[in-house]
């Protein structure tokens, strides 16, 4: 897949344009669904698949005290993508000029004059331009002007329950990361270079390799059972998101300790790491003995739910339902 930042970079090297808009933030199964029409009339036509997207959200310049955290960080998202077939990705900065386009100007300028779209998809509750004043049945008078065809997708639901970036954003808020598994198609995802630490767990018998916990992080303080890929292997992982309470308090970090041993220098490495279920909230524990010995009891936990949870990596971004 190519990444292209910015449309006035755009060629004329890619033929028949089929394109996905929005933010496609959690990448979920709604936006599965858009992108998976634009990639099947690409390959009917010997077209282009394209996401013509944006690297942050929105409303950090329409309403910053509103912008909610990303579900998925830039380069997971660009990962997903790539998997599920998308030939090109646009990931747009989002600036004030851009949230003070007319619709009507955002689409002959970005859609049809720069993509050059024949084919364009969105979500049912797409809107854009100006205030937001651009509405589905715009874009689709507008395609009959512009001689492109338009695909509103409805809501996707599971269970009776619409599947939306805010609902799942609830969910990961809760911990609730089954559910959010559920809505997302794949496990809730973050991204980091490993950095050192205070070395503490390596001191207990239990070396963690460090993580910066970002303002888009979305679980709360606790210990996970999850799945790291690092150096091209998937381990099983214990990860404790917070700040240490047993030795005093710290900023807020991720610590992931592998339980299937790594061997080799892992400052720097990049880990991607996949939060499968929620262990139980983080406490301060009256000494290093007492928390020795929670610490093997999380891991015969997880182990349980190892057991009966799917297996996965960022080499299998489409494998789950």
């Amino acid at each position: 897949m190519i990444v292209i930042e910015r449309l006035e970079d755009l060629g004329d090297e890619y033929p028949a344009p089929a394109v996905a808009v929005g933010t496609f933030d959690g990448v979920h199964l709604g936006h599965r669904e858009i992108l998976g029409r634009v990639v099947r009339r690409a390959r009917q036509t010997g077209g282009t698949a394209v996401v013509f997207t944006f690297a942050r959200h929105p409303l950090e310049v329409i309403d910053p005290s509103n912008t909610p955290p990303l579900i998925t960080p830039l380069s997971v998202k660009r990962d997903i993508m790539a998997a599920l077939g998308i030939d090109l990705m646009i990931p747009v900065r989002f600036t004030p000029c851009l949230a003070d386009t007319l619709p009507c100007d955002f689409v002959k300028i970005c859609l049809v004059d720069r993509l050059r779209a024949r084919f364009i998809c969105i979500g049912y509750d797409f809107a854009f331009g100006k205030a937001r004043a651009g509405t589905p049945e715009l874009l689709r008078i507008s395609g009959e002007e512009h001689q492109f065809e338009l695909d509103v997708v409805s809501a996707m639901t599971v269970d009776g329950q619409v599947v939306s970036s805010t609902l799942i954003r609830g969910l990961l808020a809760r911990g609730e990361l089954r559910q959010a598994t559920r809505y997302l198609g794949r496990p809730y995802a973050i991204r980091g270079l490993v950095e050192r630490g205070a070395e503490r767990g390596k001191g207990l018998g239990y070396p963690t390799a460090n993580l910066p916990a970002t303002t888009d992080l979305m679980v709360p303080d606790g210990v996970y059972a999850g799945q790291a890929w690092l150096k091209q292997r998937l381990h099983r992982a214990l990860i404790n998101v917070g700040r240490a309470p047993t030795f005093g308090g710290e900023i807020r970090r991720v610590e992931v300790h592998l339980l299937e041993t790594e061997d080799g220098e892992l400052y720097g490495e990049q880990l991607t790491l996949f939060f499968l279920d929620r262990l139980r909230d983080e406490r301060r524990f009256d000494g290093p003995l007492l928390l020795q010995q929670q610490i093997e009891y999380d891991k015969r936990h997880a182990d349980t739910l190892f057991a009966v949870l799917p297996g996965f990596s960022p080499e299998e971004w489409t494998l789950l339902p």
